[in-house]
């Protein structure tokens, strides 16, 4: 990194600089490094430094946010353009020198607007869903169906920029105070490799999942974020392994994927040891701006939690039931079944679709089998966690054997329309429609007032659903 020369001939951007290659880079790479190879040679800046600096001389991420924190007020006190030019600069040095304004009150200050806080679950009201603005078949396709649930429930469907990444849930986590969460970590500098993130639970159930999002998309997400809104943190966190809750009496709230707490450990080069283990746990709750006790972390039998659980009203969270859906479809099979009979003799081509449809399902009955015997441990201890957390455990019957399985009903938005008034629930079409009328009834018996399914077939495949793909507003 060089040093900001000629400070009258060049800008400063909220989150950016510019050095003296004449390149601009981005503040999250300043995490780590020395402040001694930011200093300029303008007085204002190095004061600015020196006053975030904890007295250790490198960049923490707490003291990006502090430093942040004092750009946006210098661009609030002019014209608020997200640029700072030598002018501001200038004024902004006059009044400190006037005594009118001190940057040790400024960082003291709580300069932030509350905001209400936010869940994912049923008791919020959606304005807006946001898609990538790839062009891309299936985010137009979806798009196109959003649109249509939105004229009746009430919100509109827009565009957002995302780099190259069509999975904009996984790259941002809104914190309890409003401010989307940005890991350092989605500096390219950062890290060159995707670590393990292996982590083992408190009964010695192993953790299956896999992340890395971040690091290869997060930071044509950061740099798209309004300054004001952004808030860096250390933790290793993608938003899928993040549900953002509230607790019966409204509290805020979180339900947080253990292997995150594996893949901090890995980043920051920690043993997991017991009391790393609780430190992260405390620097994840306070990068989401919760309180400890706030944040539930419950095991992952795969992949990312919100591929397999989910909010539903305040103090309610939705789990898997493989047995049950295990049981929907041998029903299932049996009416396909009792279709072949009763066809003998007839269309020989329709016989011989519903023979493959049985051949089909009668694997992933197997397959589902496998999968609710090996993870039945694992998952009565997220269920218990959850209970011990403050949540309401509501079932509901559970098809899916893999992260790429194409039917998946709990990856999904849910809310409460202010147009209508109803809850609803917007989750994935299944490669098995006859599954769709029976999970609609199970989620209505969890109070869900209208489900909405859309064709995400291409998205489920590369593990992701609708909710994936969107962020809400």
């Amino acid at each position: 990194m060089g040093a900001i020369s000629d400070i009258n001939q060049k800008f400063i951007k909220l989150f950016s600089y510019t050095n003296k290659d004449g390149k601009v880079s981005d503040i999250n790479s300043f995490y780590g490094q020395k402040w001694e190879n930011m200093k300029t040679d303008n007085k204002t800046l190095n004061s600015i430094f020196n006053a975030v600096d904890n007295g250790d001389g490198v960049v923490q991420a707490e003291e990006l946010n502090i430093l942040n924190k004092v750009l946006n007020y210098i661009d609030n006190l002019f014209n608020k353009n997200e640029i700072i030019d030598s002018k501001e600069i200038q004024e902004f040095q006059k009044q400190i020198d006037d005594g009118k304004i001190s940057i040790d009150k400024i960082i003291k200050e709580d300069s932030s607007t509350p905001k209400i806080s936010w869940s994912e679950g049923l008791d919020r009201n959606i304005t807006t869903i946001q898609l990538s603005d790839q062009s891309d078949g299936l985010i137009q396709r979806v798009e196109n169906e959003l649109k249509v649930i939105g004229q009746e429930q009430g919100f509109t469907v827009e565009r957002v920029s995302s780099g190259e990444n069509i999975w904009i849930e996984d790259t941002s986590i809104r914190r309890a105070d409003g401010k989307i969460y940005v890991p350092y970590h989605s500096s390219p500098q950062e890290i060159k490799a995707i670590p393990e993130g292996a982590f083992t639970s408190a009964r010695g159930n192993e953790n299956i999942t896999g992340q890395g999002v971040l690091l290869e998309n997060g930071y044509a997400f950061d740099i798209k974020i309004n300054s004001e809104d952004k808030y860096y943190g250390t933790s290793y966190l993608e938003g899928g392994n993040v549900l953002n809750t509230k607790l019966k009496d409204g509290t805020p709230a979180a339900v947080v994927g253990e292997s995150s707490i594996g893949m901090t450990l890995d980043v920051l080069g920690l043993e997991k040891t017991p009391e790393n283990i609780d430190m992260v746990k405390k620097q994840i709750a306070k990068d989401l701006g919760l309180d400890a006790e706030q944040v539930t972390f419950i095991p992952q039998h795969e992949f990312h939690i919100d591929m397999n659980y989910r909010p539903l009203h305040n103090g309610e969270f939705a789990v898997p039931d493989y047995e049950q859906g295990i049981a929907i479809l041998k029903d299932l099979r049996n009416d396909i079944s009792k279709s072949v009979e009763e066809q003998k003799g007839e269309n020989s081509q329709q016989i011989n679709a519903l023979k493959i449809k049985l051949h089909k399902l009668n694997q992933k009955i197997e397959k589902l089998q496998q999968v609710s015997e090996n993870t039945k441990a694992i998952r009565q201890e997220a269920n218990d966690y959850l209970i011990d957390g403050g949540y309401k455990v509501v079932k509901i019957p559970c098809f899916t054997t893999n992260a790429g399985d194409t039917t998946n009903f709990m990856n999904g938005i849910g809310g409460t329309s202010e147009k209508t008034g109803q809850t609803f629930f917007i989750t994935n079409k299944s490669e098995y429609p006859e599954l769709q009328n029976i999970i609609e009834q199970s989620l209505r018996q969890a109070g869900i007032d209208k489900v909405y399914f859309v064709s995400t077939k291409e998205a489920l495949s590369a593990r992701g659903g609708i909710d994936c793909l969107t962020q809400e507003k």
